[in-house]
């Protein structure tokens, strides 16, 4: 296990030694690179053999090199990547589109797809030759560079994901090649040391990454117990590098007269609503109800930046840690390319597991798999006096220094007094017989479509994009989407005014399966979308139970199999 100080070392040297490399590829030595060269110290055991013969020749070559040394290395770096003076196809080329596609030509479709992740990281090149593209080797680790130096001051598991798959996807994939290349057609050792450096270093880095994401940057956990006070001082001082968000009194009351508690930023620890359930959920802290994307004038776009750079850090129960992993899925994982949106606030949060103190109104939680939760930095125990906290990320150990340990660890609610019986679905012919389901018409009257419960709920995706003018008279304005809800009756609506479902039934119909079928058949998860928490249930206005919905759905399509069996 790494400690935080280690961990960020780590990072830091790569997005050095990353940089570094770049260097070779963009342009001809300068003289302040190569003053820069002269002063190293050669490591003599990297413990790559690759690698090593890379520093032991790039050594030697810099040694041997002659008085006009910028001449000769200012040809051989012409000969070598641009084939000058040479032959048509003699030369190394480096662009990962010459060396992955068919007829080894530029801007195919290795640029198109390191275009796309670029682009989904918000990045564009800036202050680059024309002729260099994006798939361009320097470009390549320019990109591998930028990511470690945000895992440097951020330990994000997906960052070392997104890192590990570019490495083994758009550079271990035709480096290797292209090195061969530079030690076939280099005429000066200096290149040719190039070469092994890239190539050993790249593997050496693909391992090491290997074994960080195994390893984590979590120790062995560390418990404390600290007063509201002390915690408060805590607090206090990860707000520097945090907006810290939990379940707080709103000061506004609901349709029963409840207050509501909704996530907001807090300051302390008396903010802090830890003895019921929140009425909205998590999930305003890193997908905003409303965002805006980009800004526009009648000749230009821009994208949206972020204003805040610090992170994020989230109180949050079980339920609502898990229901992260399946917005993950919808925004990172449902197609080719993440959602920038998305991604780049969900990258920010680290989360701190809220316990709960037993088993709230309509939870069910336990039947859809998600009162425990095992992904979270820190863990707390809420109290009017004290507070018990367990530290998993060491970023966050210093925080604790001179408290008191103790033998703390989260306790999870193991049986909720209601419980849900979830429908079996095997095959098309099951899907077809639920779909045609009669229940589903009951609520054609029932449900007002008014997507209350959609707005509550941890796991709803869904959004419109709408383009906001300033005023009538300009043509400047930015495009925005906000959240919005498939039990509304206008979801389905296209051009000219039809509609894909044209009923309350019909969208109850299309919701439920896809919270207790579809997600879990799409990308192959354990749980289903739903996370049992209940506040759906808790929100409708009109009273509309959806555990009762998901286990009339199982007695309803239980009797229809048996129904058509028995024909």
């Amino acid at each position: 296990m790494l400690t935080a100080t280690e961990y960020t070392q780590i990072m830091k040297n790569r997005a050095n030694f990353y940089s570094f490399l770049q260097r070779f590829y963009m342009q001809e030595v300068s003289a302040d690179f190569m003053e820069q060269l002269k002063g190293m110290t050669f490591p003599q055991d990297c413990g790559q053999s690759e690698l090593q013969a890379g520093y032991d020749l790039l050594e030697s070559a810099l040694a041997a090199l002659p008085a006009d040394w910028n001449d000769e290395l200012a040809a051989d770096f012409a000969k070598v990547f641009l084939a000058a003076g040479e032959h048509q196809g003699k030369a190394a080329f480096p662009y990962e589109s010459v060396y992955t596609s068919k007829k080894g030509l530029v801007m195919q479709e290795a640029w198109e797809q390191v275009k796309a992740v670029y682009s989904a990281m918000n990045l564009a090149m800036e202050g680059v030759a024309a002729d260099i593209k994006e798939d361009h080797i320097a470009i390549e680790l320019q990109y591998m560079a930028y990511l470690s130096g945000r895992s440097a001051a951020t330990a994000e598991e997906s960052l070392l994901k997104e890192q590990a798959s570019f490495l083994k996807e758009h550079l271990l994939n035709w480096v290797p090649a292209l090195c061969a290349d530079m030690e076939k057609y280099a005429r000066t050792d200096f290149y040719k040391a190039v070469a092994k450096l890239t190539v050993g270093y790249l593997k050496l880095d693909a391992a090491m990454l290997d074994e960080v994401m195994a390893g984590g940057t979590d120790g062995e956990s560390v418990s404390y117990t600290v007063s509201t006070g002390e915690f408060d001082k805590i607090l206090q001082k990860l707000s520097k590098d945090y907006k810290i968000y939990a379940p707080k009194l709103t000061g506004k009351h609901g349709a029963k007269g409840q207050d509501i508690v909704r996530y907001g930023e807090v300051k302390s620890a008396s903010e802090i609503v830890y003895d019921r359930q929140s009425d909205f959920s998590a999930k305003e802290a890193y997908y905003p109800v409303i965002q805006t994307m980009i800004y526009f004038t009648e000749n230009d776009s821009t994208e949206s930046q972020l204003k805040d750079e610090r992170g994020i850090l989230l109180f949050a129960h079980p339920c609502d840690v898990n229901a992260m992993a399946r917005l993950d899925n919808i925004f990172l994982k449902n197609g080719d390319h993440a959602d920038l949106y998305y991604a780049r606030l969900r990258d920010k949060v680290k989360v701190v597991l809220l316990e709960c103190s037993g088993s709230y109104e309509n939870c069910y939680c336990v039947s859809m798999g998600t009162n425990v939760a095992e992904k979270y930095s820190m863990a707390v125990r809420m109290g009017k006096d004290e507070i018990k906290v367990q530290v998993k990320d060491s970023f966050f150990t210093p925080c604790f220094t001179g408290a008191k340990e103790s033998d703390f660890a989260p306790k999870f609610v193991t049986e909720n007094e209601r419980k849900a019986t979830l429908p079996v679905i095997e095959g098309k012919e099951d899907v077809k017989l639920a779909t045609g389901l009669e229940f589903w018409s009951d609520y054609d009257d029932a449900c007002i479509s008014c997507g209350g419960c959609n707005a509550v709920c941890p796991t709803c995706s869904c959004f419109d994009t709408v383009d906001v003018i300033y005023d009538e008279n300009s043509k400047d304005g930015e495009r925005r989407r906000k959240w919005s809800s498939c039990m509304l009756d206008t979801f389905t609506m296209t051009a000219g005014g039809a509609k894909a479902r044209k009923t309350p039934g019909a969208n109850m119909r299309f919701k439920t399966l896809h919270k207790v079928y579809d997600y879990k058949q799409r990308f192959g998860t354990e749980g289903h979308m739903c996370v049992g928490c209940g506040r759906c249930i808790n929100r409708c206005p009109k009273d509309i139970d959806f555990l009762l919905t998901i286990n009339r759905f199982h007695d309803e399509l239980k009797d229809a199999k048996a129904g058509k069996e028995g024909k």
